[in-house]
Order: structure tokens, then sequence, then C-alpha cells
């Protein structure tokens, strides 16, 4: 037991607790010894360093200052170097640069790869490049510190450049290379690195098959995802080894093949990584608009008490919420993450004004937006969308003005944001000179090249406002040939306004460009159904069914005790289908007593007049609304979603419904590209109006 005694035996005694986690055990010894060397305190800084400990590292290394004997070597600066790259504190890490120089290390390789390291992640690229371009001696670890460094800064041929020049690669080279082509959002070009590994029989890490298949989930496509599942359970890396079973699961998700990942997660065995591998899944059943599946495994999370429900669960469950119209369910999840510290997070801010204006409430949205600490262009944009679905085009360019005014920089969505906001200001003189001059003015102004997404916001807004000449021109002259995203434009505007010669125009190029695409036909197929062409509307539907192309099916939905209830046209599948089409029909009587007139034009198709009214009264969307009247309390707003547009018929009954009622309806549809809100009757004065 006397052995202790001696130093060196301590140091291999302090040693063996590191490697095998014993870090209270180790810094006790280290406490206890009668006498320290240099390797005492490098094994103990060290120690807590790996432990991330970060201060108390930095306060043993000034501690150890102190002393007569104090002498720190090149193991000591380059855990202390790690130590301030991980806490990204640039002023310690500059301290201990400083000290390096001072007791002769600015040629010691190992010194200053680390001193690459940290100014990788906490300086600037010209940092790194002056270390390395000032080393006399440089080795492996050197050169691929550089690639990682200008893989960070987003310079990708820098790297390859680089690698390219290294005098010798090795594994950890090529695992540099891979994870910075996946940060970079390379994938292609990270799977062609790995296919020249596999060819040149390179050794494969556990790390270099997480990055392959990191490689799998940016490129997102599914046959090439299913090949790298395949030979990572061929080559025995994926058993029991909790990282790269958790990427694969992660990869299933962006791929969209939520079944094996299901599989997968089923299946998984370990502790380790477990809340990372249920947020995952969380996350990956939002992505693929799995929402239900989404929210069940989000409560099973937050009441199960060993899982942590950190800031990226939360915001994919707020972004579900929003999705859904989930409102009470959002405001839990809201009061979830002021509880768990989460608000100082900029990405859950974002995700909880955008939920209460996707649920159309704008009120609270804006005033969470007001209180967030700080915002970032990802806000800003938010605000935007939020004012838009909403409809108000005038809100929504107030936020602009306010964003040039402060000095916030804009970028690419931001401009097909405002353009799409000139649709719904309240008059268009004004608005379309303003629209035009801000299209004009992206390049010039802002550096921001026009791309087809801003072309079809711009011919959206054209077309809205019946200036179809004008937006056929700008077809004609852009600079790029149109896409589907352009006609589509042009097809939707030419469909509201009724212009059938042009939408023919446009539905031609696009279905010639998109062939496959079943909502461009029914685009197709609505506009000649509007203007009483229906022999043209059935060959359209007709050519689809021949090209097994199906119609995604209309269906609303509203949340009632905190349960989804779903409708489709004409559906009897509900539990109280009778109170519902027996209070429909009433409501119905109701709103024609109180001048209501069933528009038939929105029926498309060719039936008689009375078959249209029977199409036209249980449209899914009605029925959403009157279930949400009976069973919601009086005085309770009514929140429903549609997945596709609501007709214009349904609009106008609603504006009745709410006025008859006394309740406010909240409706949000697919009316414009993405998401988008329509807000009815919020104020009794409006309700007058109708």
């Amino acid at each position: 037991m006397g052995y202790c005694s001696f130093t060196y035996v301590s140091n291999a005694l302090m040693c063996g607790y590191v490697k095998w986690g014993s870090v209270n055990c180790a810094t006790q010894l280290f406490d206890e010894m009668p006498q320290r060397d240099w390797a005492s305190w490098n094994t103990m800084i060290s120690c807590l360093v790996k432990d991330l400990q970060y201060e108390r590292a930095f306060e043993l290394f000034r501690e150890w200052q102190k002393i007569d004997s104090f002498r720190a070597d090149h193991f000591t600066i380059s855990s202390l170097l790690t130590a301030s790259k991980e806490c990204f504190s640039f002023m310690k890490g500059r301290e201990i640069h400083a000290h390096a120089l001072k007791i002769g290390f600015e040629s010691n390789v190992s010194v200053n790869n680390a001193l690459i390291g940290f100014y990788t992640y906490c300086g600037s690229v010209k940092n790194v490049v002056a270390l390395f371009e000032r080393m006399c001696v440089k080795d492996v670890i050197t050169w691929t510190g550089m690639v990682t460094g200008y893989m960070e800064f987003g310079l990708v041929e820098s790297a390859m450049e680089v690698f390219n020049q290294m005098p010798m690669r090795n594994c950890i080279s090529y695992n540099a290379l891979l994870a910075g082509f996946c940060k970079n959002g390379e994938g292609l070009r990270a799977l062609e690195v790995f296919r020249g590994m596999l060819e040149n029989t390179l050794e494969l890490s556990d790390f270099t098959l997480t990055s392959i298949i990191n490689a799998c989930a940016v490129v997102t496509e599914v046959k090439i995802s299913k090949q790298i599942h395949g030979f990572v359970i061929k080559s025995g890396y994926g058993s029991n080894n909790a990282w790269i079973e958790g990427t694969l699961i992660d990869m299933c998700t962006k791929c969209g093949r939520m079944i094996d990942a299901q599989k997968l997660f089923s299946k998984w065995l370990y502790k380790q990584n477990e809340s990372i591998v249920w947020t995952s899944m969380i996350c990956g059943y939002a992505r693929n608009g799995q929402h239900n599946e989404a929210m069940s495994l989000f409560c099973k999370m937050q009441a199960d008490g060993d899982l942590l429900v950190d800031e990226v669960a939360s915001t994919a469950a707020l972004s579900v919420c929003g999705s859904l119209g989930f409102h009470e369910m959002g405001k839990q999840i809201h009061c979830y993450t002021l509880k768990s510290g989460f608000l100082s997070d900029l990405q859950v801010g974002n995700s909880i004004f955008s939920m209460y204006s996707k649920c159309g409430n704008m009120e609270d949205a804006v005033k969470f937006f007001d209180l967030m600490p700080k915002h970032d262009i990802v806000s800003w944009n938010g605000l935007i969308t939020g004012h838009i679905l909403h409809r108000n085009g005038d809100s929504a360019l107030d936020v602009w003005l306010t964003m040039e005014k402060i000095g916030v920089k804009p970028d690419s969505i931001t401009f097909m944001l405002i353009l799409s906001a000139y649709k719904y200001t309240k008059s268009n003189s004004n608005s379309l000179d303003s629209c035009r001059g801000l299209f004009l003015s992206m390049k010039n102004l802002y550096g921001i090249e026009p791309t087809s997404e801003h072309y079809a916001c711009m011919i959206g807004v054209l077309g809205y406002w019946g200036c179809f000449d004008e937006a056929e021109e700008m077809i004609n002259k852009m600079n790029f040939e149109s896409d589907a995203l352009v006609w589509r434009a042009l097809l939707d505007s030419c469909r509201l306004r009724s212009n059938t010669k042009l939408g023919r125009l446009a539905a031609k190029h696009l279905l010639a460009i998109e062939p496959k695409d079943p909502a461009s036909y029914i685009l197709v197929s609505n506009l000649y159904s509007a203007s009483g062409r229906w022999h043209c509307s059935e060959k359209i539907r007709e050519e689809m069914r021949e090209k097994g192309l199906k119609k995604n099916p209309s269906q609303s939905w509203i949340i009632h005790e905190n349960k989804i209830h779903s409708f489709f046209a004409r559906d009897k599948s509900h539990s109280s289908t009778k109170d519902i089409y027996s209070g429909l029909d009433i409501l119905i009587l109701e709103c024609i007593k109180a001048g209501y007139i069933p528009d038939t034009s929105f029926v498309l198709h060719e039936v008689e007049e009375h078959q249209k009214k029977d199409f036209l009264f249980y449209h899914s969307a009605k029925l959403a609304v009157t279930y949400g009247l009976l069973m919601t309390k009086l005085g309770r707003p009514i929140r429903v979603v549609k997945n596709i547009h609501l007709c214009g018929d349904c609009h106008t009954f609603f504006k009745y419904v709410s006025t008859v009622t006394r309740r406010e309806i909240f409706f949000r549809d697919a009316s414009v590209k993405g998401d988008n809100f329509l807000q009815l009757i919020a104020t009794q004065e409006q309700q007058h109006n109708v």
C-alpha cells in the first residue's frame, strides 16, 4: 500500500483511473499525492479536459504556474488548446498561444497542430492559413487539420487542393474529407471518395461508415441509401454499434424509408444515444408528413423520465403542431420549453412563433417575436410568412421596411416572401409598381440573382392582379428556360381569373415538364371545369387514369380534446356522422336565410344542378367546421386545416356561418405554394360587411 508514495506509481495508477473513466478517483489520488511532477499535472489536466471540465482544467494550470517547478510542455499546451476549442473560449486560446510562444514552442509540430484545430473553430481562415504556411515541419495530422479547417469554413475546393497535395494520407485524412463533404452538402462527392477507398482497400472505421451514411442522408436517394445500408450490414459493422445504428435510423428518415427506420428503432437496445435516436424518429415522422406518429412519440418521450427531451425534439414537435394546427398542444410545448430554459435557443424561438402563426394566432406570434432576445434572418422570414399566411400583405411589407431600417440583410427566401406579399395588399396600383421595382433591384441593390422561384412569385402577383400580358412577356424574356414553378404560377393565376386561353398554353408547358405530377393534371382539369369545358376536363382525368396517377384526396381536419378528427368530401365514417350532417343541414338553411347563395360553379363535375348542391354542401371543410361548432364551447374559435385549396363557396359560406353562430373561424389551406392561412371574420365589424 505504501507504493503510492512513489510519484511514478501514483502517475501510473492515475492513468489507469482515467482509462477506466473514474475521474473522481483520479482527482482524489492527485489531491492526496505528497509530490507531483510534470507528468502528474499533465495527466490530471488531460483527464479534466476529456471529462469536459474545461474551467477546472484552466484552474489547475494556473495553480501549477504558481509552483517553482512549473514546466509546461507541448502536451500541456495541446490539452489546454483543446479545452479552449471545445468551450469556444477565444481569449483563453489566445492566452495559451501566447504562452506557447513565450516558452519557445513556435516550431513544435504538436502545438501547431493543436493551434490549427483551435483557430478552425474559434478564429478565422486567415489564422489557420497563416499558421500552416509558417510551419517548417508538417506531418499527416497537420495536413488533415487543414482539410478539416477549410471544410469548416465552407472552402471545399481549397480543402480538396490541400488533400491532393498531401505527401501521405491515412484513414483519418479520408474521414476528414468525407465529413467535410457531408457538412457542406456534397453527398455525391463523399460517395465518390468512399468508392475510391473501397477500390484501394483502405481501412474503414466506424467514423468512415457514419460519414458515408450521413452522405446518403444528404443525397436523399433511396436506392443509394439501400446499397450503403446493405454494405454496412454485410460488413458486420452495424451490429452492436450504437453510433452506426443511430446514423442508419437518421439516414432512413431523411430518405423517406420510415418503415425501415421503424424496424431499426423497435430493435434499439442501447442506453447510449437513446434520446438522440428518439429525437431522430420524431424529426423523421415530422419530415415525412406522419404528424400523428410524431406527436405520439413526442408524448411518450415526455412521459418517460429517463429520456431527455431537448431543443431539437421540442422544435420538431412545435413544427408538427404548426402543420396540424394543434394550437393547444403547441401552447403546452411552449410552456415546457419555458420551464426547461430552451427559450434562449434561437431555433426553438423561431418554431414557437411560427407555430402560433400557423395555428391562426398571429397576435401571440407577434408578441413572442417581440420578446425574443435576438433574431436571425430565419426569424424575420418567419414573421413575414406569418402575415402572408393571414393574407395581410401590408403588415408583411411593414416588416420588410423595419428590416431595411435596422440593417437586416435579406436572403433569397426573403425576396420570395416579399414579392408574394404584394398579392395581399389593399390596393394594386401602387403595389404593382413597388413590386416591379423590388424585383428589378434584387441584383443591383442586394446582390441576389433572381431565380425561377422569384420569377414564379412575380408571375403569381401579376396574374393575381390580372396583368396577364405582362406576365407572359416576363416569361418570354427570362434569362433561362422557364421551369414548372413558373408555368404552375401562371396556370394557377389563369384558374383564379378564368383565363382559359393563356391557361391552355401554361398547361401545355407544365405537363411537358412534369408528365408524372398528378397536381399539375388536377390544376389543368380544374381550369377546364371552371370554364365549363367538361369534355376537356374529363380528357385530362382520363389521361391521369391511363398513366396510373392518383389525385391527393381533399381532406380537412380539426383538433378536439387532443385528437385529430379528419373528414373527406361526403364522408360518413366519423362516429358523430348523424349529428354532423343534421347540424350542417340546419346551418345551410340558416345561412341561406341570412343571404348565402350556393355557388355551384365550384362543383367541378358535369352533373345535374340538384346533384351539384349535394356535392357542394358536403365538402370536407364544411363537415370539419360543423363538427367544431358542435363540440366546442360557445365563444371558442374554430380552427380547421385543409390539405388543398379552399373553394370559393366554402369561403363565402364560412363568413355567413361566422355571422349566424357569432363564432370566429380560422381556416388554413394550401392556396399558394406551401402552407397559407386564411383568417375569416375576426371581428363583429367584418361580419356585418357580409
